[in-house]
Formats: structure tokens, C-alpha cells, sequence
């Protein structure tokens, strides 16, 4: 009797990934995501000065071939709230305007982490463990229409969905 065909063996091994113990040993503010291209990294961090039940987080967005990094905030209001992001660019330091702010986020909106099956719930709090995955509902549209002011443009745009790819360092917070 045959093994299985080249098709199944791959669902296996990508099954066998997912439900391995990798990402469910870390913490979503330690986990390090990255696109089906391995172009875009996406990190989280929990955000300077939170408890372990935080209700905000920071992550980073950075293009591996044209170094645009891109700095996001996710925040929750309460406990049973959405988790509302923000991802943006070049933003100025200390206190903005709502008019400054605006001119420089690229993406915002509710942000989903994803498990085998492509079932989609919030994305994880920072002490709880990280998502297999993490979809940004129509980055890729929003981040087309942006201006980056870059000298050579940016080619290909960042992807919606990212994978667990790895477990950062513990933070300097804990």
C-alpha cells in the first residue's frame, strides 16, 4: 500500500506545524510573525508600563527588503471588547493632533488572530497565548492608497495575513 501523495504529506506537515507547541508556549507580546513570502515580519511587544493583563500592545510592521518599518498600537477598552488597531507611518513624536495622526496611519480596524481551520477570533491579549496567525482586514488596499514618500516605490504591499513564525525574547517589562 502507497504513503500518502505529495498533496496530503504537505496538509500533514502544515497541520503538524499549526497545532505544535511553538506558538501556544508563547505569549502573543513575544510572538514574531512573518508573511507567505517572508518579505514582511510582524512583531508584537507589550507596551512600556502595562500590567500582564494590559489593555494595549504594541507591534511592528517591517518590509525586509526596503526597511519601511511601520509601528502599530492595539487597545482595548474593557474586558470583553474588540481589539481596535492602528498601524502607522512616520508619525510625529510626543503630542500629535487627531489631523496628524490621521495623515499618518495606514491601516486601523478590528484585528483577528486565526487558528487551523481558518477560524478567526480577537486577537489574544499580550500574557495569553499567541495566534497561530493574525489577519489585518484590508491592509494591503488601505496601505496601496497610502504615500510613503519614498524615493523608489515599495513594490509589493503588505499582505493581510501573517503566520507564527517564532517566539521573541521575553520583555524587559516582566
Amino acid at each position: 500500500m502507497k504513503g500518502p501523495g505529495p498533496a496530503a504529506a504537505a496538509i500533514i506537515a502544515i497541520g503538524t506545524m499549526l497545532s505544535g507547541p511553538s506558538f501556544a508556549a508563547c505569549t502573543q507580546d513575544r510572538a514574531i510573525y512573518a508573511d507567505a513570502d517572508d518579505r514582511y515580519t510582524l512583531t508584537f511587544q507589550r507596551q512600556a508600563g502595562d500590567s500582564a493583563e494590559n489593555l494595549a500592545s504594541e507591534f511592528f510592521l517591517k518590509d525586509g527588503e526596503s526597511q519601511l518599518q511601520l509601528s502599530g498600537v492595539v487597545m482595548r477598552e474593557g474586558a470583553a471588547s474588540r481589539p481596535q488597531a492602528a498601524l502607522m507611518y512616520d508619525c510625529p513624536s510626543g503630542d500629535a493632533t487627531g489631523a496628524e495622526l490621521a495623515a499618518c496611519t495606514v491601516w486601523q480596524g478590528v484585528i483577528y488572530g486565526l487558528k487551523e481551520g481558518a477560524d478567526a477570533e480577537l486577537l489574544p491579549r499580550a500574557a495569553e497565548p499567541a495566534a497561530q496567525a493574525v489577519l489585518l482586514p484590508d491592509l494591503a488596499g488601505t496601505a496601496a492608497g497610502f504615500d510613503f514618500k519614498l524615493d523608489k516605490p515599495l513594490g509589493a504591499m503588505p499582505p493581510d495575513v501573517y503566520r507564527f513564525k517564532e517566539c521573541g525574547p521575553n520583555s524587559e517589562n516582566e
